[in-house]
């Protein structure tokens, strides 16, 4: 093979990057597929009967911190979890319909407020039997208070044993939802009130085994359990429901996948999913080199960056691949300002107050957004391959968007003006505050976003261009998240939020309590009367049980945040994906992930 550059990356110099798992010694070993009985609630898949055999592979920049659904997580310990686990309900990526997963009917009340989920008959990966017990275990675990915990004065209730973002996600009406056990596979949830979007935010949950983790919830450690250690150790006692168990995990270097043998779907000819002996996951820090990977036929699929794609179509035939145009990207990202008014435990500040007094106001936010460029970052990085973002839900979500939101042109006359307008004033090449401070601040950005990196060092020119100064610091992506969730150390971060269907799945950003109302997060009671007034509009969406006028209001609610503008909303690119022509059963949706239908997907070249 010739040699040549991509993105820095010489072909000779692969070497480096050759996944341990291409040699021959480190392949894993067969997979035994055992002939255990069909359960009475299989469900049969609605597709092309393939064969068992053949290795997934694909490279991630971002390890699995935790298998236990209680601890928060990320996108990359999701993408996994979510092939071990499964919830009640989900979405279907290409109509947004909720649609059966382990609940396989369910039953609503004429007054809205109780819902009936029967559920499937059918085995953990341990082979003990599924049932009501491991829901209520499941969602008891969430509302779990803590006995040695000292009661509200006000309430008289202690605190809440494992802190989630469930516990806000499902208290409904000011009440926690309630649930019961009717018989060994029937379930009862009741709120206080009627919500709209119930059967698509109870599919959030990773429902977990009872008879595998009752004791940790009674002793006070089931939140210590399923970690890491876990899955190096004992990767036996992660038991689940989904398509896969784990085989083998190597922090660093790959996670190995292999079949759950116990798993509920079938084909029409009576074999049991998924089709692949193993699907595999190798952790590559850079994101070029993951696309280097794909490109030169070292791995089955990757998301192919708008920068890329010129270069990764060009080698499609030489490596048998196919790059897949999905439109928008359904996520969005966006810069914020930290707009946390506490302190820390030594007494200074999260925030020094000239600057929050900054990052509080509207128009000073404004004209940032004023003084940003996107469309040069459309042209130059993303080829007129993007569009400005204006909201804080992407217009590839149809069906909620709201197009009508208050936009910010690329302006630096009218940013300076706005800044004036407020004591501003340039002196030489600076931009000072009406005290006489500098306007300079840090920006905390995580290593690996070849996005992320290219749209701040354009806001960093951008704003030099009006006299601010704003400093680029570079953490891991652990760091950043512990950063700007626990410690609140930072004056402005970046994040991509993930996006596609019903934004109810979206509160804990836009709520005044939620935890990822990442520029104040879990406030008692709202810092602003917008803020107010957006928990106000999420609350009457969720009661509103016409589906047009929901979305009227979640429509209101775009507006409100366009308006005020807590986010410095960046671009959204169109979104690729490549995958090698030998697999079989792939449905490309647009939203959500290529995995969806993973346990379906197989190869004529499983026994080469």
């Amino acid at each position: 093979m010739k040699n040549f550059c991509i993105r820095g990356i010489s072909l000779t110099a692969l070497c480096t990057l050759s996944l341990p798992f291409l040699s021959g010694c480190g392949k894993p070993s067969s997979v035994e597929r055992r002939d255990y009985p069909m359960p009475p609630g299989a469900e049969i898949m609605d597709g092309e009967i393939g064969v068992h055999g053949g290795r997934f592979i694909m490279a991630s920049n971002m390890e699995p911190k935790t298998f236990n659904f209680l601890v928060s997580a990320d996108a990359g310990t999701r993408q996994v979890t979510g092939l071990i686990f499964n919830g009640l309900t989900k979405v279907d990526p290409f109509t947004g319909d909720v649609v059966p997963d382990l609940a396989e009917s369910w039953e609503v009340s004429e007054d809205g407020l109780e819902y009936t989920l029967r559920l499937r008959e059918i085995n953990w990966s341990d082979g003990a039997p599924f049932t009501a017990d491991d829901v209520i275990f499941s969602f008891s675990a969430i509302f779990a208070r803590d006995p040695d915990g000292e009661p509200n004065p006000e309430t008289g209730l202690k605190p809440f044993r494992y802190p989630s973002r469930y516990i806000s996600q499902y208290t409904i009406g000011g009440e926690p939802i309630q649930f019961e056990k009717v018989d060994e596979h029937t379930v009862l949830f009741r709120m206080a009130e009627v919500y709209a979007p119930f059967l698509n935010d109870i599919g959030f949950v990773e429902i977990m085994p009872k008879h595998v983790l009752g004791e940790a919830l009674e002793d006070g450690s089931l939140q210590n359990q399923w970690t890491i250690q876990t899955a190096i150790n004992e990767p036996e006692k992660i038991v689940g429901t989904g398509p896969f168990r784990i085989r083998r995990f190597q922090p660093a270097e790959r996670l190995i996948l292999e079949p759950n043998p116990h798993y509920w779907r079938f084909d029409e000819a009576g074999q049991r999913l998924p089709y692949l002996d193993f699907m595999i996951f190798s952790f590559v820090k850079e994101a070029n080199a993951q696309v280097v990977l794909f490109a030169t036929g070292q791995i089955d699929a990757a998301g192919i960056p708008v920068t890329d794609l010129v270069w990764v179509e060009d080698r499609a035939e030489d490596f048998d691949y196919t790059v897949h145009d999905r439109g928008p990207d359904t996520g969005i990202s966006f810069f914020w300002f930290n707009q946390n008014p506490g302190s820390r435990p030594d007494g200074r500040p999260f925030v020094e107050p000239h600057k929050l007094e900054w990052f509080t106001n509207r128009d000073f936010r404004r004209a940032i957004m004023h003084a940003f460029d996107r469309q040069g970052i459309i042209d130059g990085v993303f080829f007129g391959r993007a569009e400005k973002l204006h909201s804080v839900i992407s217009p590839a979500n149809t069906r909620w968007y709201n197009p009508d939101v208050a936009k910010y042109a690329y302006d630096p006359e009218s940013a300076l003006e706005l800044l004036k307008e407020h004591g501003f004033v340039m002196e030489g090449d600076r931009l000072f505050d009406a005290k006489g401070n500098p306007v300079e601040f840090d920006l905390l950005l995580y290593d690996g976003s070849q996005r992320a990196s290219a749209m701040a060092t354009t806001m960093s020119e951008n704003l030099r261009a009006i006299g601010i100064r704003m400093g680029i610091s570079m953490a891991d992506f652990g760091s950043v998240l512990r950063r700007i969730d626990n410690t609140y150390d930072y004056e402005m971060s970046y994040i991509g939020w993930t996006g596609g269907g019903d934004p109810s799945g979206g509160k804990a950003l836009y709520l005044s309590s939620g935890t990822y109302h990442v520029w104040h997060p879990s406030q008692e009671t709202p810092a602003t009367e917008w803020e107010a007034k957006i928990d106000e509009v999420i609350r009457a969406s969720d009661r509103e049980m016409d589906p047009e006028a929901r979305v009227e209001l979640i429509k209101e609610m775009q507006a409100i945040f366009s308006e005020e503008l807590p986010m410095i909303y960046t671009i959204v690119p169109n979104t690729y994906t490549g995958v090698k022509n030998h697999w079989r059963n792939v449905q490309i949706p647009p939203v959500g992930s290529l995995l969806w239908n993973i346990d379906e997907i197989w190869t004529p070249q499983a026994d080469d």
